[in-house]
């Protein structure tokens, strides 16, 4: 068997192995349930090594996701305090906490490896972790979405208003000198009047093609910074940076299908892969982060870039497709 098999056979047993996995954690699960996985465990010889490995990677995630449970992420307020009920039949208020037990699992599953299945769910426009997409907004200016990106718009009456929830998007404004076209952005904002520029939220980001941007950190700071051609931008450590140059063909290779990297740090490395397939990717040895790649590779081929941080930085990595990649020495 070729090695293209093999790594097509290794990656069908890891997704059937989280399969399994995600069934015998069930509260509910039966015993037929059981019984047909240990059928599964026998029925080929790579089985056993794949959950081996599944068990492994959820292990190396127990401790993220304590984290994630301590922070509170899911009580936006203070729980209320209970009221007196008529008691059920035991029986019936076991299966009650189990249920809610499995949908609590499985919606903290979801959020963890998919965070911005919310935003992309209630957002007027919105790209999931891979794909790449135009939008044509009611003004005529285009927003070219990257991936796992969402954006609301407004553009009623004399508005020209765009909110970035989540993700880079990248603008071409129809010229309008009545109407500014605004960017929210998390920590900055962004105002113009007709240009063609690039808005990354998760980096605070903003970087000019061409025209002419304000660009301002939030109200509290009063900071505010105009660029031009070929000028980035980002709001760090409260406060906006200088403009700087940046190289055209590197900015913006995102929008040709690339993710070019100089010398990046390998923490900005993965922020580029997780926009490249649903699940997260994780530095386990967090020495690595500041270990750099240089490089171009295609926006839609993850394990290439992979491939290359085993070969060049000498790392390990564990995947389970569409769960979680786990980079390590």
């Amino acid at each position: 068997m070729n090695t293209a098999s093999n790594n097509d056979d290794r990656q069908r047993a890891l997704q059937e192995a989280t399969e399994w996995f995600v069934r015998l954690n069930n509260p509910l699960v039966s015993d037929e349930t059981r019984r047909a996985y240990q059928i599964w465990l026998r029925a080929d010889a790579t089985h056993p090594a794949a959950m081996q490995d599944v068990s492994e990677l959820w292990g190396a995630l127990d401790q993220p996701a304590a984290q994630l449970a301590a922070s509170g992420w899911h009580r936006d307020t203070p729980a209320p305090i209970p009221t007196p009920r008529p008691r059920r039949p035991a029986k019936i208020g076991v299966k009650f906490a189990a249920a809610s037990a499995v949908l609590t699992l499985v919606a903290a599953i979801l959020m963890w490896r998919d965070p911005g299945i919310i935003d992309r769910a209630f957002a007027d426009a919105a790209t999931r972790p891979g794909e790449r997409r135009d939008v044509r907004l009611a003004d005529g200016s285009l927003a070219v979405l990257d991936g796992d990106t969402a954006l609301n718009s407004d553009m009623a009456g004399g508005r020209r208003v765009v909110t970035l929830l989540r993700g880079r998007a990248w603008f071409d404004v129809v010229a309008d000198s009545a109407r500014p076209f605004t960017v929210h952005a998390g920590q900055v904002d962004v105002q113009v009047r007709g240009t063609a520029f690039e808005v990354d939220r998760d980096a605070a980001a903003v970087t000019v093609e061409h025209g002419r941007v304000a660009v301002s950190g939030p109200p509290t700071t009063d900071l505010e910074v105009d660029l031009t051609d070929w000028q980035r931008v980002a709001f760090q450590n409260g406060r906006l940076s200088t403009p700087a140059a940046i190289e055209p063909d590197q900015a913006f290779a995102w929008r040709r299908g690339l993710i070019i990297v100089d010398r990046a740090p390998l923490s900005q490395v993965v922020k580029e892969l997780d926009k490249m397939a649903p699940g997260h990717v994780l530095i386990v040895d967090r020495q690595l982060e500041r270990t750099t790649l240089s490089g171009t590779f295609r926006a839609d081929d993850q394990e290439t870039v992979l491939e290359a941080l085993r070969a060049t930085l000498g790392v390990r990595t564990l995947s389970v497709p569409g769960v979680a990649t786990l980079i390590y020495r």
